[in-house]
């Protein structure tokens, strides 16, 4: 995978995440529909810059 949703973000600290293996969505309407529609849940991942363990995880 190359890459996630995060690279069409503004913000620096979702930008630093766009080449994670992980497919996240920004929080919005479109990752909830998506959820719906898939029938899955939604993983929430909360961090902030100076957290080295939220850039771990």
């Amino acid at each position: 995978m190359s890459g996630n949703s995060l690279h069409r973000e503004v913000s620096p600290y979702l930008l630093q995440h766009k080449d994670n293996p992980v497919n996240w969505l920004p929080w919005g309407p479109e990752a909830f529909a998506r959820a719906r529609a898939e029938n899955r849940p939604i993983l929430l991942s909360i961090g902030y810059a100076a957290c080295h363990w939220c850039h771990v995880m």
